[in-house]
């Protein structure tokens, strides 16, 4: 489908629009190419409206935008994107990049190399940006060296893997990455191996209810509505004094995203906001059960 829209926001919503619906962007002239199987608009299209019609932001990109479906001569359009996919920086140590580009990093860069495929996952979007950022910042506060035990992390949702490599950069030693979406983990399982993180990360085809034991760090950076149908779920998989990261919230459902997750016992420590969205950090003062 084509997307007409000011040369002003392309390069925003093209990133958005990756992030959300696996990669298929392409830029034409006049705004903005969304590549899909036409047996996947159906299913899609209410997500895709959300973005570029939001009612709760209705001013949010300006002025309206006008998309139509067209059918486009079956290509490799799954390749065309990649033109438009950049290495990238992301908090103070991160350079996030595609497979396909060569980087010089710097001495303390943490290189995730990427190849996102049809999963959610760049480090272009807000959410992906908040998650990594978060895992930074903890990382330094919890200090480094041989007198810190390893650290787990359970990456719920883990779409193209980038949350888990990127632990794993930071020192995570036991990491998880579940997704129930088959395609993502398929994505996922060769960008750790590329990563050279085969003995740190597990991907896991999934539910959090698949998933055995606790964990430091329980991060999902996925959308408002599953992070509360989960919140048991997720809460049951922090150890007592444990963090809690969520994102993939957009900021007028936080509130809902909050009172969910504070009503099974965890403790909104901080929230962080990126444009439109944010990450909410919980901590877990003491096991919670779900009787």
């Amino acid at each position: 489908m084509d997307i007409s829209c000011e040369a002003e926001i392309a390069d925003d919503l093209g990133s958005e629009l990756a992030e959300t619906f696996g990669g298929g962007v392409e830029f034409i002239p006049g705004g903005l190419r969304l590549y899909f199987d036409s047996l996947e608009f159906g299913e899609k299209r209410p997500l895709l409206e959300r973005i570029l019609k939001p009612a709760e932001v209705p001013d949010r990109w300006g002025r309206p935008i006008t998309w139509f479906p067209t059918e486009v001569a079956d290509e490799d359009w799954s390749e065309t994107w990649k033109i438009h996919f950049k290495p990238m920086r992301v908090g103070g140590r991160f350079l996030i990049t595609p497979t396909w580009e060569e980087v010089s990093p710097g001495p303390r860069d943490l290189v995730i190399r990427i190849d996102p495929g049809r999963a959610f996952g760049t480090g272009h979007h807000e959410t992906t940006r908040l998650c990594l950022e978060w895992l930074e910042r903890w990382s330094e506060q919890q200090g480094a060296g041989p007198k810190v035990l390893a650290r787990s992390l359970l990456d719920v949702g883990t779409g193209s893997g980038i949350l888990s490599i990127g632990a794993a950069l930071l020192g995570f030693d036991n990491i998880i990455g579940v997704d129930n979406d088959p395609e993502a983990v398929e994505v996922a399982g060769p960008n750790v191996e590329l990563n050279r993180f085969s003995e740190k990360i597990q991907v896991l085809c999934g539910s959090v209810d698949d998933i055995d034991g606790v964990f430091d760090v329980v991060i999902s950076n996925i959308q408002s509505l599953p992070l509360i149908g989960m919140s048991k779920e997720l809460i049951s998989k922090v150890r007592e004094g444990g963090k809690l990261v969520l994102s993939g919230i957009l900021a007028e459902q936080a509130e809902d995203v909050r009172t969910a997750f504070e009503k099974g016992g965890a403790v909104l420590t901080v929230m962080h906001a990126a444009g439109e969205w944010v990450l909410l950090d919980f901590e877990i003062p003491k096991r919670i059960t779900n009787e």
